[in-house]
């Protein structure tokens, strides 16, 4: 009897997966994925029967053309978020009642279907089990098909060319999906696996075989019992020891002898999951011989018109063995006849499993499930307890950081008041040298006691000042933090001086005599053009745009004097 099965998930960035390698291997062909810069090689991959891309009926009817590598490198370059999901697949069980060509023609149906629905392109690849799996212990019988499919939708451009647009409809959010008025996407997947039943269903039904049921197995009120999950390690384990006992069996054939593989479990959880397996199967036997009754007693009730519970419930009387019923051995007639031999009973049917063995089988999972809950049980209340031990370790790290952090601020502060202390004192004993040699900057003929005179005296000494500040930003000893501060003192003596000069030059207008205001503005000239002749490569551009334009206007003046002089206006 065929089983059911139809299950979704995403290949999705953030568990690590591709699109490219995921249809590479489902495929068994050689991809190139152009995101990553790799080759992805399947094609020594067995098991593959086929490999199909399967385009929206309305792309095929307008003699639209992608191969496999296209569609899933297209599918990756579509998508920009780190945690995308680049592909949907699909896994169907293919009923092994049907024949090869009947599996394929249903696989495809199902993926032309989705792939119209949503407007997507299908990837189908129908798989069965290898010679090598089934030696493992695989199901020869497990022919099953995955398909994936993009997430976007596929369209032609103006260019003829397939290109994917818009996410379909079962990758929107539920709150999206709300918005549009459509139903969650679980409702979505749930229409899916009844589709995939209905299809499969009928192709069954036209070759009178049992019928698969997408509901669950307690729905249909089966009690099969879920094996435990194997895990990466015992699952190489497993492995590893059936690899070993395969080549001690060649090793035997080639000796000339014969080994029998040991095939009992090489883990715990194997040997469990074998118990819950030979469990179901009695549950599975029980279930069938029961429909089967039940078939049996509705073709007695039409042939022979019995009530149900006489078919269900009578037995027919045991019969006990007469003489009359041995059989008599034949005499031979001549003494030429041979003797005849009787001839063999008829093999016992196979029996239908009792309901010791399986009430047993019963306890024995139920037993399991117990112990399988209670270590659940246990394991989350140490992952709890291990959670609140990491939250309070965590708590006590970010505790201990701030603590750290606002100690090295406090710290960083005092430091800092300490070099802005260190920095005033310093400055003050830069000043203190200047103007120690204040005759040095006056200016012959200029009164440096004259308003004019203290302006132009202040530009000299600004300028001395800034040679030791250049000097004090060398010094090694000086710190980042003084260097900014004299960083900041230049640019206000720099203000300082194109203030001072401004002012100097509209006093020396104000000077009555000619002679005197020529005197005063070449004593001007001469100290604001020292000044930005030693320091033009401190001083910041805006800065030296305002002193430039104060230069011109100090020429422009100058030159006036000049005019006024050859004209015998001054004296």
């Amino acid at each position: 009897m065929a089983i059911f099965i139809a299950s979704t998930k995403s290949i999705s960035r953030s568990n690590g997966q591709s699109a490219v390698a995921s249809a590479s291997y489902r495929a068994g062909v050689e991809l190139e994925d152009k995101r990553y810069g790799k080759t992805h090689d399947y094609s020594k991959k067995h098991g593959v029967i086929s490999a199909d891309i399967i385009l929206p009926t309305a792309l095929a009817a307008a003699n639209a053309d992608i191969d496999r590598s296209d569609v899933w490198n297209k599918a990756e370059a579509a998508e920009k978020r780190k945690d995308a999901r680049v592909a949907r697949e699909w896994l169907v069980n293919l009923p092994y009642e049907l024949s090869a060509e009947d599996r394929k023609t249903i696989a495809h149906q199902f993926a032309q279907t989705l792939a119209d629905r949503y407007g997507t392109i299908a990837d189908c690849a129908i798989h069965q089990p290898t010679q090598k799996e089934i030696d493992r212990g695989a199901d020869p019988r497990n022919f099953h098909a995955h398909i994936l499919f993009t997430t976007r939708t596929a369209e032609i451009d103006d260019n003829n060319q397939i290109i994917l647009t818009d996410k379909a409809t079962i990758e929107l959010s539920d709150n999206k999906r709300r918005s549009l008025g459509m139903e969650r996407v679980s409702h979505e997947i749930k229409e899916v696996r009844q589709l995939w039943e209905q299809l499969a269903n009928e192709k069954l039904a036209e070759h009178k075989h049992d019928l698969i049921d997408s509901r669950s197995y307690a729905a249909q009120g089966i009690d099969i019992e879920p094996q435990l999950k194997m895990g990466s390690v015992a699952t190489k384990l497993e492995r590893d020891k059936y690899e070993r006992e395969l080549k001690k069996a060649e090793q035997a054939k080639e000796e000339g002898k014969h080994y029998e593989i040991d095939k009992t479990p090489a883990t715990q959880l194997g040997t469990i999951n074998e118990i819950i397996n030979e469990r179901n199967e009695l549950v599975w036997d029980v279930a069938l011989t029961k429909n089967q009754m039940v078939n049996d007693a509705a073709d007695a009730i039409i042939l022979n018109g019995h009530k149900i519970e006489d078919v269900e419930h009578s037995t027919p009387p045991p019969t006990k063995a007469t003489s009359n019923d041995l059989p008599t051995p034949s005499v031979a007639s001549t003494a030429d006849e041979p003797i005849k031999e009787p001839e063999p009973p008829p093999a016992p049917k196979p029996k239908a499993p009792t309901l010791d063995a399986v009430a047993q089988a019963m306890a024995m999972a139920k037993g399991i499930k117990t112990k399988r809950e209670n270590e659940q049980k246990q394991k989350e209340v140490a992952l709890e307890q291990q959670r609140q031990r990491d939250l309070a370790d965590q708590q006590k790290r970010e505790q201990a950081e701030r603590e750290r952090v606002e100690q090295a601020r406090a710290d960083r502060a005092r430091q800092l008041a300490l070099e802005n202390k260190q920095f005033l004192a310093d400055k003050k004993s830069l000043y203190a040298a200047v103007m120690a040699q204040l005759e040095q900057h006056t200016q012959k003929g200029i009164d440096p006691n004259s308003k004019t005179g203290k302006l132009i005296l202040a530009i000299s000494v600004a300028n001395e000042v800034m040679h030791s500040l250049d000097q004090y930003t060398d010094n090694p000893n000086t710190t980042q933090r003084q260097r900014e501060l004299a960083s900041n003192e230049r640019g206000a003596l720099t203000d300082l001086v194109n203030d001072k000069s401004q002012q100097a030059l509209n006093e020396i207008k104000n000077i009555h005599y000619t002679s005197e205001r020529k005197t005063h503005t070449a004593a001007l000239q001469g100290a604001l053009s020292a000044f930005t002749d030693n320091h033009s490569q401190t001083i910041e551009q805006t800065q030296q745009i305002a002193i430039e334009s104060v230069k011109k206007d100090i020429a422009d003046y100058s030159n006036e004097i000049n005019r006024s002089r050859s004209y015998g206006l001054g004296r």
